[in-house]
């Protein structure tokens, strides 16, 4: 359950970013309405895609799953129940992103009027979070402040998901998974940092590192798929993690 979880959260934000450059290739901007309806559809693809999987089957281990990823969240969001806005001087970019995206209803191929320039950013954080604004209505500051504390919560599943992958046991992958979300410094200092794009980078490079090692493992012939939009997500997240 917690792989699978960690799975579908990093390819939905991969998918959104590669989303995002297709329609700005195409030219095509999505409303509201058009964003629900294709929202809609994906969650119902996910679902069948989960549950005709025989190998997947609704247990115990699911609501684990679900309790573990909901403390993890809730203890990023505790950490930032005294900010009014995102903190720090990157905050401030990855807000007027999020702002120019919701304006446009599409990938800006710049930042005017706001900033000068071409727009050619690592960009993937700010498409999951422009569309998590505009289904939630939030103002792109709380978007950026909210949104940030879910991909920090899902480091903790990547984490486990690779941790699972290279030991082939859940007990000292899940470990690792407390140790990077209740004791180490990192991921946590990135709230102070703004460092949404680098951290949803972060998000990204375990998962692709287990799809990685599992198709070098041969555990599963599909995992060339995941690989390659788990990478692309990568690479469209942060220069550093690419």
């Amino acid at each position: 359950g917690l792989e699978i979880a960690a799975r579908i959260l990093g390819i939905s934000v991969s998918f959104q970013a590669l989303l995002s450059l297709l329609l700005y290739l195409l030219k095509l901007s999505l409303t509201l309405g058009s964003l629900i309806g294709l929202y809609a559809f994906l969650l119902g693809l996910t679902l069948w895609g989960v549950f005709k999987r025989r190998s997947v089957r609704p247990d115990w281990t699911w609501l684990g799953a679900f309790v573990l990823f909901a403390i993890f969240l809730s203890w990023r969001l505790y950490q930032v129940k005294d900010l009014v806005l995102p903190a720090w001087v990157d905050s401030l970019h990855h807000v007027l992103i999020v702002r120019k995206m919701l304006e446009a209803g599409i990938l800006p191929a710049d930042l005017t009027p706001y900033l000068p320039g071409p727009f050619y950013y690592h960009y993937a954080f700010h498409a999951s979070a422009a569309n998590f604004a505009a289904l939630s209505g939030l103002a792109p500051s709380q978007a950026v402040l909210i949104w940030g504390q879910v991909l920090n919560a899902g480091i903790g599943l990547s984490v486990y998901s690779l941790g699972k992958a290279l030991f082939k046991d859940w007990k000292p992958a899940l470990l690792a998974a407390f140790l990077v979300t209740f004791a180490t410094k990192m991921p946590a200092y990135y709230l102070s940092w703004g460092r949404y794009t680098l951290l949803t980078g972060m998000l990204l490079l375990p998962l692709a590192a287990a799809a990685a090692v599992q198709w070098l493992q041969k555990d599963s012939h599909k995992n060339w798929a995941a690989l390659i939009l788990l990478t692309a997500g990568t690479l469209l997240a942060h220069y550093f993690t690419a």
